[in-house]
């Protein structure tokens, strides 16, 4: 069932050529609101993008006459967060973790689309130095951005592979990355699930241990994606395909200075994530090489997003009603509707 739901969703990239009018250069008068979450190397494209150095004195939004702003000075705390910020019209387009995507657009009819991937990989579990094992933080206290985030999602699945339940333990959130380092630093909390560089940087000061890292719980599981708003994309096409001319460029160029840790480009690369994260450049090194950067939506993409809604409505994190509510057959017509690769398809052309 699954292999016919996929070559189906297969069909749908052949939409993209409807956008072949918008490959010219998107009107500079368009400001493009984009949210990330705070300090969150996965999103390290956009600052990439950004960045003058990176594309030889003019960035690759430049290059596509694309205008960014940060929706909020700093980021979002988290996904689901941000989510509320597109569902507030705060927010045009957003780098942020699938699963709030998936539960506030079903839950909260918020009115979104999935248009690109950013990684997959790149979370972890960290506890107190003493703990050895998630047996030993039964009944304890566990911290997470939210319960709509992607690392509260992967404590639920690693919690039950390792025969456990999640009412096995306190949960503390929405707290920030840096607020649950400081938590797990102070006591106050036994262990937390965030996104890089914050497991890296607790490591490196000491305070904090490894339990798994999200590939240990779900090898090359889907993490981030950019999201849209519906009506802006609507409305701008033009400027959402050469946003993403600029992601692709980004996240190739991700890609090559990590493949070579002694050039000029991936110090650059480290020196933009110390920027944003606030982190030594030692802690950006060790996060950034538990992340892979990726930017299509193609078959192994559909495939766990599939499954990741699956999940989600097996954990009851979102109701099994809400895809028929929201106008959705199953789990797979939902995916082909609510993934839109067609400006994916329509940047990559060009």
């Amino acid at each position: 069932m699954i292999a016919t739901a996929i070559i189906s969703l297969v069909a749908i990239a052949l939409a993209g050529i409807f956008l072949a009018p918008y490959l010219t250069p998107a009107a500079p008068s368009t400001t493009i609101r984009v949210g990330y979450l705070t300090a969150d190397l996965h999103h390290i494209a956009y600052f990439v993008a950004k960045n003058k150095t990176v594309g030889g004195g003019q960035s690759f939004f430049e290059k596509y006459s694309v205008n960014v702003t940060d929706a909020v000075s700093g980021g979002y705390a988290s996904g689901g967060v941000e989510m509320d910020a597109f569902a507030g019209g705060k927010v045009d387009i957003g780098f942020l973790g699938a699963p709030p995507a998936i539960i506030k657009h079903l839950n909260l009819g918020v009115n979104t689309t999935v248009i690109a991937q950013v990684n997959d990989i790149g979370s972890a579990i960290v506890v107190k130095p003493e703990v050895n094992n998630i047996s030993e933080l039964r009944g304890k206290t566990i911290g997470v951005p939210s319960r709509s985030s992607i690392q509260y999602f992967l404590l639920l699945n690693y919690a039950e592979k390792q025969n456990m339940s999640i009412t096995d333990f306190l949960i503390d959130e929405p707290l920030s990355g840096a607020n649950m380092e400081l938590k797990l630093q102070s006591g106050a909390i036994d262990a937390f699930v965030a996104w890089e560089p914050f497991p890296s940087d607790a490591v490196n000061k000491g305070f904090g241990k490894l339990l798994a890292t999200s590939s240990d719980i779900w090898p090359h599981h889907l993490d981030c994606v950019i999201v849209a708003d519906k009506a802006f994309a609507a409305n701008h096409p033009s400027t959402v395909v050469n946003f993403l001319k600029a992601h692709i460029e980004a996240t190739e160029w991700i890609n090559e200075a990590k493949s070579d840790p002694s050039s000029s480009q991936y110090q650059l690369l480290v020196d933009i994530g110390v920027g944003f994260t606030a982190r030594e450049a030692s802690v950006v090194k060790e996060a950034l090489s538990r992340i892979d950067y990726k930017y299509a939506v193609n078959l192994t993409f559909l495939s766990t997003f599939i499954e990741f809604t699956g999940k989600l409505i097996d954990f009851n994190m979102v109701p099994s009603t809400k895809l028929a509510e929201r106008g959705y057959e199953d789990k797979y017509d939902f995916t082909e509707k609510y993934v839109d690769e067609s400006y994916l398809t329509a940047a990559r052309s060009d």
